[in-house]
Order: structure tokens, then C-alpha cells, then sequence
């Protein structure tokens, strides 16, 4: 094994990636009616697409179909090798072929390529360059453009097969794009794992209404000190009776903090009512909003729960930072120690 200084080998890896964003540069600037063709007709409704391709394309298109599936879209990936031998009856099902290959002159893919179109299935090609066999059976070139592999000596498949990937994400986040894609389907299909628990909403976790401590504002110290225990340590203050429609601007709220400001004045503590000690204006959050959207809110302001509410504006229930903590919605997140006013 050659010796090699550290600096020569941090330059070596640079000049891949250096290498690798240049092609995707000139990829990006390359797509034209091509690109918007294939995400068209990728977003149709009701469309079912073969993806495919042989060695490293082959890899890629593995991801790729994976990728298509877990957003929503009805694909699987099938090697060309083996379509000749009973997997191109899907072909009977799908409307779209995604076809991948570097050189465009892929044995296996050249033969398929005819048979799909019997099939009635149109297919995007993504190569290296329209003047290739392939093209003269697919309905959208899509180009990477890429004249040479990233590293030493250039043999290894790198700037090709990064672009390759980049394009093909991109076709599928256009897609997406056109049907109008949102955070709560992408959820959906994500139901588990860290990604799942990332777009949890805060409607998820919070408490209802009927769960939240609720005090009138001339109910006294004793009463807000019964109430407060097993009640996610905070209490709302309103003459409002507890139910739907109760503005924010017409409740207070009483966290363990102003409790403990409260028990400073140790003459005065006991005549003290729940109004008198209360903070107004409580921070509050959308129940559609997303959890990790409230922890962060909590943990800016040193604060321990939110109160939430509905799109028009009323109190619906209370988020407490335990609660978004437990679902390890960021990993290795633990609840902050909070201020005396926490």
C-alpha cells in the first residue's frame, strides 16, 4: 500500500465531491421539456411505474423505486434480465418505466425496451446523453450530462452514478410537487422510525380541554395548590366556563413558577387568589402544528407546556414538553432545566 499524506488524501476526497457538484450543476441547468414531461405524467393519478436498470443503475433503481413507494407513488423495481423471463408481465399492470442506464446501450435494456412499448407503457430514459440506442424507444430523455467519473483514474462509477440519483430525486420531488404533496401524507406512509415521530402533530400529544386544570379568578391559593398536582403542573385561570369556544385573550394560566413567586410573600401567600398570581398572554401553538415545531418553542421561551388551540383561535387542550420529550421526536433531546419562571 502506497503512503499517502493526510493532506493528499483529504484532497482526493474533495475532488470527487467537488467533481460530483459540478455534475449536478450542469445537470440542474440541462433539464428542460423532458424533465417536465416525465414529472407529469410520474404525477398522474392512477399510474403504476417499473423501474430499471442493470449493476450500479440497477442499485440506483432500487433506491429510487423504494423512494417512489414510501411518498406515495405505486412502483416496484424489476431487472431487466429478468423481465425476459417472466417479470415483464407487470408490465401488464404499470403505465410508466423508469429506465436507467449510464451508456444507454445496455444489452438487457435495449431488449426490453420494445417490449414495454408493446405493453403500452411509456418510459423516461436517464443517461449520459440522447445520442444513445435507448432513446429511440423512450418518450423522455432525461440527460446527466456527465463526460467523465470523479477519482483516480476515472474508472469507478461516482460523478454517474450520484447524478443519476440527484435526477431521479429530483423527478420524484417535482412530482410530488404537482400532486400537491403535504407533510401529513408523507407521515402517513411513515408511521414509525425516527421520520415518523419527526412529523408528529401537536393535536398527537396534547391534553384535551376536559383534562386541563381550570380555576375561576378569584379562587384561592389553596384552591389553585389542590388543583395543580396530576394536572401536567400548570392551571388555566378564567371566568369563562371550561368548554369549547374560550378565547386566548380571555384565560390566564399559573405554572409551578409563579407558584414559587407567589411563596416568596410568606405573609401574604394565603390571601392570594389565582388571579393575582396568574400570568397573562400564555404562549399557545396550532393543534395541526407539528410537535418538534413546539418543543422548540418551549425550549426558546424556558417553558414547560403550551396551551393549544384551532384554526379559529379557541383553546382546545395544552402540550407539555414531557410529553413531545418521551416520543423522542429529536433524538437525545431530553426536557431542559427551566427558569424559575419555567
Amino acid at each position: 500500500m502506497s503512503k499517502f499524506a493526510d493532506a493528499d488524501i483529504l484532497d482526493a476526497g474533495r475532488t470527487v465531491l467537488a467533481e460530483a457538484a459540478q455534475c449536478l450543476a450542469a445537470a440542474g441547468a440541462g433539464l428542460g421539456s423532458a424533465f417536465l414531461g416525465a414529472a407529469q405524467v410520474l404525477a398522474a393519478a392512477g399510474g403504476f411505474t417499473l423501474v430499471m436498470g442493470v449493476g450500479k443503475s440497477g442499485h440506483i433503481g432500487r433506491k429510487v423505486a423504494a423512494s417512489l413507494v414510501s411518498t406515495g407513488f405505486a412502483a416496484t423495481f424489476v431487472h431487466p434480465g429478468e423481465a425476459a423471463h417472466g417479470d415483464l408481465g407487470l408490465a401488464d399492470h404499470a403505465t410508466l418505466a423508469l429506465l436507467l442506464s449510464d451508456s444507454g446501450a445496455s444489452d438487457e435494456l435495449v431488449a426490453v425496451a420494445p417490449m414495454l412499448k408493446g405493453f403500452g407503457v411509456r418510459s423516461i430514459l436517464v443517461t449520459r446523453t440522447a445520442d444513445c440506442p435507448l432513446a429511440a424507444h423512450a418518450d423522455w430523455v432525461i440527460e446527466t450530462k456527465v463526460t467523465a467519473e470523479a477519482g483516480i483514474h476515472r474508472l469507478a462509477p461516482t460523478s454517474s452514478t450520484t447524478t443519476t440519483l440527484a435526477l431521479c430525486d429530483a423527478l420524484m420531488m417535482a412530482s410530488l410537487a404537482i400532486r400537491g404533496f403535504t407533510p401529513e401524507q408523507f407521515r402517513r406512509f411513515h408511521p414509525g422510525g425516527a421520520l415518523g415521530r419527526r412529523l408528529l402533530t401537536v393535536a398527537d400529544l396534547m391534553a384535551p380541554l376536559a383534562d386541563l386544570a381550570w380555576l375561576r379568578p378569584e379562587a384561592s391559593i389553596w384552591d389553585v395548590l389542590e388543583a395543580m398536582p396530576g394536572r401536567r403542573g400548570f392551571a388555566v385561570v378564567s371566568r369563562a366556563a371550561k368548554g369549547p369556544g374560550v378565547r386566548l385573550a380571555d384565560i390566564g394560566v399559573i405554572s409551578e413558577g409563579d407558584i414559587r413567586r407567589a411563596a416568596r410573600d410568606r405573609d401574604g401567600f394565603a390571601k392570594l387568589t389565582a388571579g393575582a398570581i396568574m400570568s397573562g398572554s400564555p404562549k399557545a401553538i396550532a393543534r395541526d402544528g407539528f410537535a418538534i415545531d413546539a418543543l422548540r418553542l418551549m425550549e426558546s421561551h424556558r417553558i414547560a407546556f403550551l396551551l393549544c388551540t384551532d384554526a379559529a383561535g379557541s383553546l382546545v387542550g395544552a402540550v407539555h414538553i414531557h410529553d413531545i420529550v418521551a416520543t423522542d421526536v429529536m433524538p437525545g433531546r431530553t426536557a431542559p432545566r427551566l427558569t424559575p419562571e419555567g
